[in-house]
């Protein structure tokens, strides 16, 4: 089973020194989606789009899904 993760969005807020809720405020994301991003929960893929825009990047630099096993989480 694969799980998404956002770690890689951390470090592209990191190289931007970027906050989330600065984040928050350029893409005009709700509270709702940066949270669901904190915890690492599906987000919709213009979320996606939008937050690539900001940071000029690809959405694969945004995003990885890890194998997680079964039972194990």
């Amino acid at each position: 089973m694969k799980e998404i993760s956002y770690l890689p969005l951390e470090c592209e807020l990191k190289k931007h020194k970027m906050t989330k809720t600065r984040l928050k405020k350029l893409t005009k994301l709700s509270s709702t989606t940066i949270s669901k991003i904190a915890k690492d929960e599906e987000i919709s893929l213009n979320s996606l789009k939008r937050i690539a825009e900001v940071l000029d990047c690809d959405i694969s630099n945004l995003v990885e899904f890890k194998t997680i096993k079964e039972g194990v989480k």
